[in-house]
């Protein structure tokens, strides 16, 4: 074999071994334990769907009509997996599948909008409208789901975030919100939080402005908010006072100035993400002095700083750790040693090949 191609199968296995933030899902569950054989082998003419877990992929259905579902016992999960789905029918979702006790998936579709009243009277656990092509989220879209737990639009093409469109949802704690293009965050946007442990992942948008009441009325005790990779050029005075956070990620930002006062009243943060990548040496040499007395000031309100290792804080403050992963660690992100091992892995393996052919 000519060793000349070496240097490509090398590159080839390098480039699918880094993280990328391409979306999946391993909660997706195609296979019927209840009846022991795939329910793939399900599409629109053979319903009614049988128990178990519902499985609709490759199928073309532009349209979802309420006449589809002619659901005649429990269903744990119904999914829609890459059918072409451009509109879904008023209330199809709130008159005929009252009995799903779990998850709703439309994935890989062309929706472009959720009309009001979509989704309303349900009692799931889950709702996963990822990788569409949604615009506009109206009104009321998401109503009385007094169960529901997460609500997952990521990898959509979201301008803004209609607080409206979620009512009396007595139990959300998660909205994903990872890859759109929402481009701020204005008065109370977060007030259909109540739960302990809330979390809002709306990484990898294009946010440039917070409004100083964006948390007004929510009520949620404690809260991760996940602005990584947006375009926030500052966190002004009093950003985030009178909440608590669990987790801040305001990493691979483009902050030119923060504020030491953008979280002082009432205002605690156990861990906070915040990393100096991009940023030019005067904005990073004024944001680590007022982060550092920031830190200081906090006391005990105030447990981990972590940093992407391109800021030089004070190496005697135990409270701020230095490490290149941040992404990973904060983002959700694989972890660098894992990534590692399996490029080495895979080069091992490559080399070995080569050798006996």
């Amino acid at each position: 074999m000519n060793l000349k191609v070496l240097p490509i199968l090398f590159i080839c296995f390098l480039k699918s071994s880094t993280t990328c933030d391409f979306p999946f899902d391993d909660r997706i569950i195609v296979w019927d334990v209840t009846k022991n054989y795939c329910v793939e082998e399900i599409t629109v003419v053979s319903y009614p769907i049988i128990s178990g877990q519902a499985v609709i992929k490759n199928e073309y259905i532009p349209t979802l009509y309420c006449k589809f579902f002619n659901v005649k016992s429990d269903l744990s999960s119904i999914v829609f997996d890459n059918c072409g789905i451009n509109r879904i029918e008023e209330k199809c979702f709130s008159q005929k599948i009252e009995n799903i006790s779990s998850t709703i998936i439309i994935t890989n579709n062309q929706l472009k909008s959720i009309k009001t009243g979509t989704f309303s009277n349900l009692k799931v656990l889950y709702i996963r409208l990822n990788n569409n092509q949604i615009e506009m989220i109206e009104d009321e879209s998401f109503h009385n789901l007094t169960l529901l737990d997460e609500l997952d639009l990521s990898f959509n093409r979201l301008y803004s975030l209609n607080s409206k469109a979620f009512v009396n949802l007595l139990n959300f704690r998660t909205l994903l919100l990872e890859s759109n293009r929402i481009t701020s965050l204005q008065k109370e946007s977060l007030v259909f939080f109540r739960e302990v442990d809330s979390r809002l992942n709306i990484k990898c948008n294009e946010v440039t402005y917070l409004d100083k009441d964006f948390l007004g009325g929510m009520t949620a005790p404690k809260l991760h908010l996940n602005l990584y990779n947006n375009r926030l050029v500052s966190l002004p005075e009093g950003i985030f006072d009178y909440h608590y956070f669990i987790q801040i990620d305001v990493s691979r930002n483009p902050l030119t100035k923060v504020s030491k006062y953008f979280c002082s009243r009432n205002c605690t943060v156990e861990t906070l993400c915040f990393g100096c990548k991009g940023m030019s040496e005067e904005s990073v040499r004024e944001s680590v002095q007022n982060i550092e007395n920031w830190v200081d000031e906090m006391g005990d309100k105030v447990t981990t700083l972590l940093t992407d290792g391109y800021c030089a804080f004070k190496k005697n403050n135990t409270k701020i750790v230095r490490d290149r992963r941040l992404p990973a660690m904060c983002s959700g992100g694989k972890n660098t040693e894992e990534i590692d091992f399996w490029v080495y892995f895979k080069i091992f393996i490559t080399l070995y090949i080569v050798m006996w052919i």
